[in-house]
């Protein structure tokens, strides 16, 4: 079945090559839908609700809220986590957009600024060069050292999870293209997961050696076992 215009995944692929890199984060985190998406850029009209859970529309209007109470409009606190509206700021001024960033910061990054992503306004007024791409986000932020210690804890327990995953000699992947296998499999499955090259380098080393000491025993009990039948034998 094709993709079409309100489907997730088509809506999904749409924001990465279209670049709306931080509505894609948004809706890949789960804190607001595919549709919520393209409804703010345009692409689609909302359907009229029909009834529904609405658990993640009120967890997100709670969080405007709490940020909105302290002097923003909803509409201006999404933009300090998403970016502009295509069809302009809803800041009157440079000036008034800096001074609600100087001002609110603690609670955005409360809010939106965790597991290895960052709201807009990070990168427009903290991030020294162009903002990394959706698919680098982490491991540059990791590489960078701007994560807490608690992202990196965990964003380091997952990729060592992905990392584990690629090490079966027979690992296999397809990129969407074909089925990959040996190291060019897991050179594509680090770059899907992000995991830093820094991280891959160093935990190759380690399974390397594990692997060799692993091969050490096994040649060693093996010698000892013909030893012995050999001596039965006799």
């Amino acid at each position: 079945m094709a993709l079409h215009g309100t489907s997730k995944a088509y809506i999904v692929q749409r924001l990465k090559d279209q670049g709306e890199t931080a509505l894609l984060a948004a809706v890949e985190a789960g804190k607001i839908t595919a549709l919520t998406a393209a409804v703010e850029l345009g692409w689609v009209l909302r359907p009229p609700k029909r009834g529904g859970s609405v658990q993640r529309t009120k967890r997100i209007a709670h969080q405007v809220r709490t940020i909105t109470g302290k002097g923003l409009s909803a509409g201006q606190a999404m933009e300090l986590w998403l970016g502009p509206n295509p069809t302009g700021s809803l800041f009157s001024s440079r000036e008034e957009l800096v001074q609600a960033w100087t001002e609110h910061r603690d609670e955005i990054m409360r809010q939106w600024g965790s597991h290895g992503r960052r709201p807009a306004a990070f990168y427009e007024f903290e991030w020294d060069g162009p903002r990394p791409s959706y698919d680098t986000e982490r491991s540059t932020l990791w590489r960078m050292g701007q994560l807490t210690a608690e992202e990196k804890a965990e964003l380091e327990r997952q990729w060592k999870a992905d990392f584990t995953e690629a090490q079966p000699d027979d690992f296999t992947l397809h990129d969407g293209n074909g089925i990959l296998t040996g190291d060019c499999a897991r050179a594509a499955h680090y770059r899907h997961h992000d995991v830093p090259r820094e991280l891959v380098r160093k935990w190759s080393a380690a399974y390397r050696r594990r692997r060799a000491r692993q091969g050490t025993r096994a040649d060693v009990t093996k010698t000892v076992t013909e030893t012995q039948e050999a001596a039965v034998i006799k």
